[in-house]
């Protein structure tokens, strides 16, 4: 799997000291999974897209 950069934007960062801060949990769990689904990604395909 290659490398992969994520960069957040100033509201995430705020949105991640809040989380800290705060302690909230559910908050961070909430932060960890849209997170989770931006460094996932989808897979490349050599021929294009695959038609379904």
């Amino acid at each position: 799997m290659p490398d992969k950069t994520v960069i957040f934007s100033d509201k995430e960062q705020a949105q991640m000291q809040e989380i800290i801060i705060d302690q909230d949990k559910d908050e961070a769990l909430k932060f960890l999974v849209e997170l989770m689904d931006r460094i996932k990604g989808t897979a490349g395909h050599a021929c294009g897209p695959k038609v379904v």
